[in-house]
């Protein structure tokens, strides 16, 4: 039995989606107001006659998945620390785990820290806000001044 896996179309700050055939690799560019409604993955035809399907992803930027033991600090909460590990990383967020069930709630300001898994091992400390909250899930935003990019955070991303 095989199994299908379902690629990623990533819409741009346009709302422009460029669609690539897994087959024959024939790439063309749409809006995605025509998929506005529909949730899930969505099927797409190529000229080729093959049919795929493609989830479209509204990121601004890319997600590396990660395995990056840290910290988060409520700032609601002085001197109240809890370990995590960071699952996956963005210039503009995170997604991590903590080992039981958190009591964060999604509008709660924390603050971040965990070491990068490059040869600097550089310390990332960042202010966030908590988005969702699912058992020991939790995703949050950081707080980034608008035009300053993370230059360390940034590389790190770039590497594969």
């Amino acid at each position: 039995m095989t199994e299908t896996v379902i690629k990623r179309s990533y819409v741009d700050k346009n709302g422009m989606v460029t669609f690539i055939c897994p087959k024959c690799g024939e790439s063309r560019k749409e809006s995605v107001e025509h998929y506005k409604d529909q949730t899930g993955s969505i099927k797409i035809g190529c000229h080729c006659m093959n049919v795929y399907e493609t989830q479209l992803n509204f990121r601004q930027s890319s997600r590396k998945e990660t395995f990056l033991g840290g910290i988060y600090f409520r700032t609601s909460h002085p001197g109240h620390r809890t370990e995590m590990i960071v699952r996956d990383l963005s210039l503009e967020g995170c997604k991590f785990e903590t080992l039981k069930e958190c009591t964060l709630v999604p509008g709660e300001e924390i603050r971040v820290e965990f070491a990068l898994d490059n040869p600097r091992s550089y310390i990332l400390k960042k202010k966030a806000v908590v988005l969702h909250v699912k058992g020991c899930h939790v995703g949050c935003k950081f707080y980034v001044p608008q035009g300053i990019i993370d230059s360390e955070l940034g590389f790190y991303l770039r590497k594969r």
